[in-house]
């Protein structure tokens, strides 16, 4: 089995793991190549499933076909034999007590959480990263990761504060806008060319406050990062921009909704998609077919419905059009709102008035 597989199930816990929570495992373990992310996934899940490593669901509503190849929902780990032992008489911390009914595996997690916190009971702890913790906890930084994506903490049962940590956000990579541009919203971009490309436009013409990169198909891994920015400039919303096909639609809405936890409102950038409908070029897409509710929800609120058309017919247009000519065509430097409406015009799309609160039109 090759390195990476072996790394990439190791990351794993026993049972259920999700198509979001694979991504953020396969980007820690192996650097995945542009274009070409879905395929190196799915080729790690083939490996494991021929080796009796993983399941994959059986129905094929519980597949992601929003691009080729298709992707599980998610993945069930399977148990080794040795794994299948149960813990015998435990007494488990009262932090733990939810587990009381429960059988659980001498290799489970939750074994090394009780010794821990038998350990420090009744000790004084200093507030550390989630990784420092999981290093006491459990000799591997990323282990504690695992557990927090496990059901107890989703349902409240048991905090991050119980164990006397916290959650360091993946950084990411932004670039603020000149002074005057703090009163308009951000935009995390999909791709690095155009992140740059954008970075260089931006630094003169201050159409956005900052611009963010969001790295491709793991964007729901950096909306923690993204949300600090956000919240660091006052804002609650943040505007997006990615290639004009059915996956990177999909790829904004998935985002948007893990931003929305944290109360921010991500919108697609109309501009910037109407000017790849009025420069860009209309190729043949990998992806195709209907958008999901959430993605067409993001289209709807930007007034770009019409695009589902071309994602049905299995077309796209790549975000690298919105080369610095192009955009230098389509914006100017000038800060004043009267040609931002003008910009507008060009573009046949209504405008974001300074606040960015709500649509306005020209």
């Amino acid at each position: 089995m090759l390195p990476e597989s072996q790394h990439f199930i190791d990351a794993l816990a026993t049972g259920r793991t999700s198509l979001v929570e694979m991504w953020q495992a396969i980007s820690n373990v192996m650097t995945l190549p542009h274009g070409g992310q879905r395929e190196a996934l799915m080729a790690v899940l083939d490996e494991l499933r021929e080796n009796g490593l993983v399941e994959f669901p059986r129905s094929d509503k519980l597949w992601d076909r929003s691009a080729v190849p298709h992707l599980p929902a998610w993945v069930n780990k399977l148990p080794t034999k040795k794994q299948a032992k149960d813990v015998a008489r435990v007494i488990w911390s009262p932090e733990l007590a939810f587990l009381a009914e429960q059988i659980i595996r001498q290799d489970s997690p939750w074994v090394k959480v009780d010794a821990w916190l038998k350990k420090y009971r009744g000790k004084k702890l200093e507030f550390k990263p989630i990784r420092e913790r999981s290093l006491e906890i459990f000799g591997d930084e990323k282990a504690l990761d695992r557990v927090v994506g496990l059901t107890p903490f989703k349902q409240g049962q048991i905090s991050l504060e119980s164990l006397g940590c916290l959650y360091v956000p993946e950084p990411i990579p932004w670039k603020p806008g000149p002074p005057d541009s703090r009163k308009f919203s951000g935009i995390c971009v999909e791709n690095s060319t155009t992140f740059d490309t954008l970075c260089r436009f931006n630094s003169e013409a201050g159409y956005w406050a900052f611009v963010a990169y969001g790295r491709g198909n793991l964007f729901v891994s950096m909306t923690d990062g993204l949300a600090s920015v956000v919240k660091e400039y006052g804002h609650d919303r943040v505007q997006y921009f990615g290639d004009a096909d059915l996956e990177g639609i999909e790829i904004a809405a998935r985002g948007a909704k893990r931003l929305l936890e944290s109360g921010i409102l991500l919108e697609l950038d109309h501009r910037l998609y109407n000017l790849l409908v009025k420069f860009g070029q209309v190729v043949p897409s990998k992806t195709g077919g209907e958008v999901s509710e959430d993605a067409a929800r993001l289209l709807a609120q930007a007034e770009l419905s019409s695009l589902s058309d071309m994602f049905t017919h299995y077309q796209r247009i790549a975000q690298e059009w919105a080369g610095l000519e192009t955009l230098k065509i389509a914006f100017n430097s000038a800060q004043t709102v009267t040609y931002k409406l003008n910009v507008d015009r060009l573009l046949g799309v209504p405008h974001l008035d300074a606040t960015h609160k709500e649509k306005v039109c020209p």
